[in-house]
Protein backbone atom coordinates (compact mmCIF):
# COMPACT_ATOMS: atom_id res chain seq x y z
CA UNK A 1 0.00 0.00 0.00
CA UNK A 2 1.45 3.36 -1.04
CA UNK A 3 -1.03 5.99 0.11
CA UNK A 4 1.74 8.56 0.20
CA UNK A 5 3.59 7.86 -3.05
CA UNK A 6 5.20 11.10 -4.21
CA UNK A 7 4.45 12.91 -0.94
CA UNK A 8 7.07 14.62 1.23
CA UNK A 9 6.78 14.53 5.02
CA UNK A 10 8.70 16.16 7.87
CA UNK A 11 8.56 14.62 11.35
CA UNK A 12 10.03 16.63 14.22
CA UNK A 13 11.40 14.65 17.14
CA UNK A 14 11.82 11.79 14.71
CA UNK A 15 14.88 10.20 16.28
CA UNK A 16 12.92 8.06 18.77
CA UNK A 17 9.51 6.87 19.94
CA UNK A 18 6.41 7.97 18.10
CA UNK A 19 8.45 10.08 15.69
CA UNK A 20 10.56 7.14 14.53
CA UNK A 21 7.53 4.88 14.17
CA UNK A 22 5.78 7.53 12.07
CA UNK A 23 8.80 8.06 9.80
CA UNK A 24 9.01 4.32 9.18
CA UNK A 25 5.33 4.07 8.31
CA UNK A 26 5.38 7.07 5.97
CA UNK A 27 8.42 5.65 4.16
CA UNK A 28 6.83 2.20 3.91
CA UNK A 29 3.83 3.80 2.24
CA UNK A 30 5.84 5.68 -0.35
CA UNK A 31 6.61 9.07 1.18
CA UNK A 32 9.96 10.81 1.09
CA UNK A 33 10.66 11.60 4.73
CA UNK A 34 12.80 14.02 6.69
CA UNK A 35 13.68 13.46 10.34
CA UNK A 36 14.18 16.73 12.24
CA UNK A 37 15.76 16.38 15.67
CA UNK A 38 18.61 17.48 17.92
CA UNK A 39 19.67 13.86 18.45
CA UNK A 40 22.10 13.55 15.55
CA UNK A 41 23.12 9.97 16.31
CA UNK A 42 19.53 8.75 16.68
CA UNK A 43 18.33 10.69 13.65
CA UNK A 44 21.07 9.38 11.38
CA UNK A 45 20.41 5.86 12.60
CA UNK A 46 16.70 6.08 11.73
CA UNK A 47 17.45 7.51 8.29
CA UNK A 48 19.97 4.76 7.51
CA UNK A 49 17.49 2.12 8.60
CA UNK A 50 14.78 3.52 6.34
CA UNK A 51 17.20 3.78 3.41
CA UNK A 52 18.32 0.17 3.94
CA UNK A 53 14.71 -0.87 3.40
CA UNK A 54 14.44 1.04 0.14
CA UNK A 55 12.92 4.23 1.51
CA UNK A 56 13.95 7.81 0.78
CA UNK A 57 14.95 9.64 3.95
CA UNK A 58 17.14 12.50 5.16
CA UNK A 59 18.13 13.88 8.53
CA UNK A 60 18.26 17.57 9.52
CA UNK A 61 19.62 18.79 12.83
CA UNK A 62 16.86 20.97 14.23
CA UNK A 63 16.13 22.62 17.56
CA UNK A 64 12.41 23.15 17.15
CA UNK A 65 12.51 25.90 19.75
CA UNK A 66 14.33 28.04 17.19
CA UNK A 67 12.33 29.42 14.26
CA UNK A 68 15.43 29.64 12.07
CA UNK A 69 16.08 25.90 12.48
CA UNK A 70 12.59 24.97 11.29
CA UNK A 71 12.86 27.43 8.41
CA UNK A 72 16.12 25.76 7.42
CA UNK A 73 14.49 22.32 7.44
CA UNK A 74 11.60 23.45 5.24
CA UNK A 75 14.01 25.20 2.86
CA UNK A 76 16.04 21.98 2.61
CA UNK A 77 12.94 19.90 1.94
CA UNK A 78 11.64 22.22 -0.76
CA UNK A 79 15.00 22.41 -2.54
CA UNK A 80 15.75 18.70 -2.19
CA UNK A 81 12.32 17.21 -2.86
CA UNK A 82 10.44 20.01 -4.59
CA UNK A 83 7.86 20.83 -1.92
CA UNK A 84 6.23 19.89 1.36
CA UNK A 85 3.01 17.91 1.76
CA UNK A 86 2.96 16.79 5.41
CA UNK A 87 4.26 18.07 8.73
CA UNK A 88 4.01 16.10 11.97
CA UNK A 89 4.87 18.41 14.89
CA UNK A 90 5.97 15.75 17.34
CA UNK A 91 9.01 17.03 19.26
CA UNK A 92 8.65 17.54 23.01
CA UNK A 93 10.59 18.54 26.09
CA UNK A 94 9.28 19.37 29.54
CA UNK A 95 10.23 19.83 33.16
CA UNK A 96 7.99 19.35 36.18
CA UNK A 97 7.40 19.77 39.88
CA UNK A 98 5.15 21.77 42.16
CA UNK A 99 4.31 25.02 40.39
CA UNK A 100 5.93 27.26 43.02
CA UNK A 101 9.16 25.28 42.75
CA UNK A 102 9.52 25.15 38.95
CA UNK A 103 12.51 27.04 37.62
CA UNK A 104 11.25 29.84 35.32
CA UNK A 105 13.88 28.94 32.73
CA UNK A 106 12.66 25.35 32.61
CA UNK A 107 9.06 26.54 32.32
CA UNK A 108 9.99 28.74 29.37
CA UNK A 109 11.99 25.99 27.67
CA UNK A 110 9.10 23.55 28.14
CA UNK A 111 6.64 25.87 26.42
CA UNK A 112 9.18 26.82 23.76
CA UNK A 113 9.77 23.22 22.67
CA UNK A 114 6.33 21.75 23.32
CA UNK A 115 4.08 24.64 22.22
CA UNK A 116 5.88 27.52 20.51
CA UNK A 117 7.62 25.03 18.24
CA UNK A 118 4.21 23.96 16.92
CA UNK A 119 3.47 27.58 16.06
CA UNK A 120 6.88 27.81 14.38
CA UNK A 121 6.20 24.61 12.46
CA UNK A 122 2.82 25.76 11.19
CA UNK A 123 4.15 29.24 10.40
CA UNK A 124 6.98 27.76 8.36
CA UNK A 125 5.08 24.95 6.64
CA UNK A 126 2.02 26.87 5.47
CA UNK A 127 3.78 29.06 2.85
CA UNK A 128 5.46 25.97 1.38
CA UNK A 129 2.15 24.11 1.25
CA UNK A 130 0.36 27.05 -0.33
CA UNK A 131 2.80 26.95 -3.25
CA UNK A 132 1.62 23.48 -4.20
CA UNK A 133 -2.06 23.83 -3.45
CA UNK A 134 -2.38 22.40 0.06
CA UNK A 135 -1.09 19.96 2.62
CA UNK A 136 -1.70 18.33 6.00
CA UNK A 137 -0.37 19.19 9.45
CA UNK A 138 -0.74 16.94 12.50
CA UNK A 139 0.28 18.13 15.95
CA UNK A 140 1.12 15.75 18.76
CA UNK A 141 -0.75 16.81 21.89
CA UNK A 142 -1.52 14.49 24.83
CA UNK A 143 -4.36 13.36 27.04
CA UNK A 144 -2.64 15.53 29.64
CA UNK A 145 -3.64 18.50 27.50
CA UNK A 146 -7.24 17.63 28.39
CA UNK A 147 -6.80 17.18 32.14
CA UNK A 148 -4.56 18.27 34.98
CA UNK A 149 -1.71 16.07 36.16
CA UNK A 150 0.32 16.41 39.33
CA UNK A 151 3.87 17.76 38.85
CA UNK A 152 3.24 18.30 35.11
CA UNK A 153 1.96 21.86 34.71
CA UNK A 154 4.48 22.88 32.02
CA UNK A 155 3.55 19.82 29.96
CA UNK A 156 -0.21 19.98 30.48
CA UNK A 157 -0.25 23.71 29.74
CA UNK A 158 1.75 23.29 26.54
CA UNK A 159 -0.36 20.40 25.29
CA UNK A 160 -3.63 22.20 26.02
CA UNK A 161 -2.26 25.06 23.93
CA UNK A 162 -1.39 22.69 21.10
CA UNK A 163 -5.00 21.48 20.94
CA UNK A 164 -6.46 24.95 20.57
CA UNK A 165 -3.71 26.17 18.24
CA UNK A 166 -4.67 23.20 16.05
CA UNK A 167 -8.28 24.38 15.94
CA UNK A 168 -7.25 27.91 15.04
CA UNK A 169 -4.96 26.75 12.24
CA UNK A 170 -7.71 24.51 10.88
CA UNK A 171 -10.27 27.29 10.60
CA UNK A 172 -7.76 29.74 9.15
CA UNK A 173 -6.42 27.51 6.37
CA UNK A 174 -9.21 25.07 5.53
CA UNK A 175 -10.30 27.03 2.46
CA UNK A 176 -6.82 26.84 0.95
CA UNK A 177 -6.74 23.05 1.23
CA UNK A 178 -4.59 22.76 4.34
CA UNK A 179 -5.98 20.44 6.98
CA UNK A 180 -4.74 20.59 10.59
CA UNK A 181 -5.49 18.05 13.32
CA UNK A 182 -4.02 16.89 16.61
CA UNK A 183 -3.65 13.55 18.32
CA UNK A 184 -3.74 12.92 22.06
CA UNK A 185 -1.77 9.77 22.91
CA UNK A 186 -2.14 8.07 26.25
CA UNK A 187 0.59 5.98 27.86
CA UNK A 188 2.92 4.91 25.07
CA UNK A 189 6.12 2.84 25.27
CA UNK A 190 8.58 5.64 24.48
CA UNK A 191 11.72 7.16 26.01
CA UNK A 192 9.48 9.91 27.42
CA UNK A 193 7.51 7.32 29.39
CA UNK A 194 10.78 5.78 30.60
CA UNK A 195 11.88 9.17 31.94
CA UNK A 196 8.50 9.62 33.63
CA UNK A 197 8.68 6.21 35.29
CA UNK A 198 12.17 7.00 36.57
CA UNK A 199 10.72 9.70 38.85
CA UNK A 200 7.16 8.42 39.33
CA UNK A 201 6.00 6.43 42.37
CA UNK A 202 3.88 4.33 39.98
CA UNK A 203 5.11 1.14 38.33
CA UNK A 204 4.94 0.28 34.64
CA UNK A 205 2.43 -2.47 35.45
CA UNK A 206 0.18 -0.08 37.35
CA UNK A 207 0.20 2.37 34.45
CA UNK A 208 -0.58 -0.41 31.96
CA UNK A 209 -3.53 -1.61 34.02
CA UNK A 210 -5.11 1.84 34.08
CA UNK A 211 -6.25 1.62 30.43
CA UNK A 212 -9.32 -0.25 29.21
CA UNK A 213 -7.02 -2.46 27.13
CA UNK A 214 -4.93 -3.31 30.17
CA UNK A 215 -1.64 -2.48 28.47
CA UNK A 216 0.61 0.33 27.35
CA UNK A 217 0.32 1.48 23.75
CA UNK A 218 2.93 1.00 21.04
CA UNK A 219 4.38 3.95 19.10
CA UNK A 220 3.21 2.26 15.89
CA UNK A 221 -0.40 2.57 17.05
CA UNK A 222 -0.09 6.34 17.31
CA UNK A 223 1.70 6.42 13.96
CA UNK A 224 -1.25 4.61 12.35
CA UNK A 225 -3.58 7.37 13.50
CA UNK A 226 -1.24 10.08 12.23
CA UNK A 227 -1.04 8.42 8.82
CA UNK A 228 -4.81 8.12 8.62
CA UNK A 229 -5.21 11.84 9.36
CA UNK A 230 -2.68 12.65 6.63
CA UNK A 231 -4.35 10.40 4.06
CA UNK A 232 -7.13 11.09 1.58
CA UNK A 233 -9.41 8.90 3.69
CA UNK A 234 -9.47 11.75 6.24
CA UNK A 235 -10.21 14.46 3.67
CA UNK A 236 -13.19 15.75 5.69
CA UNK A 237 -11.37 15.85 9.02
CA UNK A 238 -9.80 19.10 10.17
CA UNK A 239 -9.73 20.91 13.48
CA UNK A 240 -10.19 17.56 15.23
CA UNK A 241 -8.40 16.26 18.29
CA UNK A 242 -8.18 12.47 18.19
CA UNK A 243 -7.68 10.69 21.51
CA UNK A 244 -5.60 7.52 21.16
CA UNK A 245 -5.25 6.26 24.73
CA UNK A 246 -6.51 2.67 24.89
CA UNK A 247 -9.57 3.86 26.80
CA UNK A 248 -7.52 5.37 29.63
CA UNK A 249 -9.57 8.57 29.91
CA UNK A 250 -12.87 6.68 29.70
CA UNK A 251 -12.62 5.47 33.30
CA UNK A 252 -12.62 7.69 36.38
CA UNK A 253 -12.09 4.65 38.66
CA UNK A 254 -14.29 6.18 41.34
CA UNK A 255 -16.35 3.12 42.29
CA UNK A 256 -13.66 0.45 42.35
CA UNK A 257 -15.51 -2.25 40.41
CA UNK A 258 -13.18 -4.53 38.40
CA UNK A 259 -13.36 -4.85 34.58
CA UNK A 260 -15.01 -7.92 33.04
CA UNK A 261 -12.48 -10.73 32.66
CA UNK A 262 -14.58 -13.27 30.75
Amino acid sequence: MERFHGKVAIVTGGASGIGTATLRRFAEEGAQVVCADIDDEGGERVVKEIASRGGVAAYCHCDVGKLADLESVVDFVCSQYGGLDILFNNAVWSSGGYIHQIDPGEWERSLQVSLTSVFYGIRTAVPAMLKQGGGVIVNNASIEGLFGEMFASPYTTAKAGVINLTRNAAIEYGRVNIRVNSVCPGLVETPLLDRTLAVSPQTRQHMAERSALGRLLRPEEIASTVLFLCSDEASAITGANIVVDGGLTSDLRLMGFPPFQG
